[in-house]
């Protein structure tokens, strides 16, 4: 249980521990291009790197996207070499539309990161600094685990599979290099090894433009829901300390202790709205993707496995295992946001209210109400993110699976 300090405090490490919990957002973003959209107190020089890695990484996926669409639209693609590409073409497509939603979001996540400094300035105890540290450093766990893992699993696809990998009997004794997404010959020659190796590099700098989106937005959702839990995990503190701290002083007013932890449990609310506001588009463009693209990895490993092709098997189970954590990682969030709320229901109703007054007893229903009727990270206002979620989106992909099994 958390000591109250009759004496004031203030954070003076406010500025470290904000530069800290932003981190991982705040290094992903700017890659981006976004970072300046969200914190406009950038220098100039540091806007004019972000409008170049803005318009480097649309051009770069948009180098990737035509010539994929092309070669899966064309005739002359046979029916295998389309279902290699839809599994590719689909995450373009995905990166591409969670980007923009960033863009578009972009006053949401700077009023969220506005509301964060305030929050990391305002703390008045040292207890409560510690438990924010505690659930920042939570969300930089995972925020970890989600770039190591889409790493991993996206270089392998771009640098190891292309080499290592079987290749058809015809190809065999082409003088053309191996490339991750084929199709690109259409426009370029190949066989020009300068052109080859613009190619290969273009690629590989484009699906590392992907892998950033991917753990951008898995990033700012690990560290606003981080942010969310220690705000909550303080409001507790200060529910369990309202009994104590009301007896052992009874010179200061319980309805003031009590007003300042209800107004701190509202701004929690809104702060948790906002979150949700700047996630549900993205989420259900996360979940419908991750959904046909798990689908198809799961076609592919089989269909590797038929051609006895480990290097192929190895891979596209690296990417499997990718997607599948990507995905879980937002359940997780979620789940984890619909839990912390409850709590201070529950911390609300097993405290000895009975020592209280009355009426001040009477408002504590008042937040066991609004924990009853948690905030909810959702995909699209249609889907809650929860590991029952999760269950689902694999089912799905099994089952679809199936579905283009016996069809193709």
């Amino acid at each position: 249980m958390a000591k109250i300090i009759p004496t004031p405090w203030s954070n003076e490490n406010y500025e470290k521990d904000i530069v800290d919990a932003l981190v991982w957002s705040k290094w992903i973003l700017r890659v981006l291009g976004i970072w300046p959209l969200v914190f406009p107190d950038t220098s100039r020089f540091e806007k004019i790197l972000a409008t170049i890695s803005f318009a480097l990484c649309w051009s770069a996926l948009s180098f990737l996207l035509i010539p994929m669409a092309i070669f899966t639209l064309s005739d002359r693609t046979v029916m295998n070499d389309k279902m290699k590409m839809l599994g590719p073409l689909g995450y373009v497509l995905t990166s591409m539309l969670k980007y923009l939603f960033l863009v578009i979001r972009h006053k949401n996540i700077r009023r969220c990161i506005h509301v964060l400094s305030i929050d990391w300035r305002a703390v008045q105890q040292k207890d409560y600094r510690m438990i924010m540290i505690k659930e920042s450093t939570k969300g930089h766990v995972l925020s970890k685990f989600c770039v190591a893992f889409m790493y991993c699993g996206g270089l392998s696809y771009h640098i190891v599979m292309p080499f290592l990998s079987q290749r058809p009997e015809g190809e065999q004794n082409v003088t053309i290099g191996p490339v991750p997404y084929p199709g690109f010959d259409i426009i370029f020659d190949l066989h020009f090894v300068p052109s080859y190796v613009f190619v290969f590099c273009a690629q590989c700098f484009s699906g590392i433009v992907m892998f950033n989106v991917t753990t951008a937005v898995c990033c700012l959702a690990a560290m606003s829901v981080a942010h969310v839990c220690g705000q909550i995990e303080i409001v507790m503190a200060r529910v369990e300390n309202l009994v104590k701290s009301v007896q052992s002083n009874p010179r200061t007013t319980s309805e003031h202790r009590m007003a300042i932890i209800v107004k701190h449990h509202v701004q929690i609310l809104r702060f948790s709205a906002s979150i949700e506001n700047i996630l549900s588009e993205i989420c259900l463009v996360e979940v419908v993707g991750s959904t046909l693209i798990i689908c198809l990895l799961e076609y592919y490993c089989l269909t590797e496995w038929q051609n006895s092709d480990t290097i192929a098997i190895l891979t596209y189970f690296f990417l499997l295992m990718s997607f599948v954590f990507n995905i879980f990682m937002f359940c997780y969030i979620g789940e984890l946001l619909t839990d912390q709320c409850g709590k201070v229901g529950y911390t609300s109703y097993k405290i000895e209210w009975y020592h209280l007054p009355g009426k001040i007893a009477l408002d504590l229903m008042l937040i066991i109400s609004m924990s009853h009727h948690p905030i909810k990270i959702t995909a699209g206002k249609l889907i809650s993110l929860s590991f029952s979620s999760f269950g689902n989106v694999l089912k799905t992909s099994v089952a679809y699976l199936n579905l283009l099994r016996t069809v193709v």
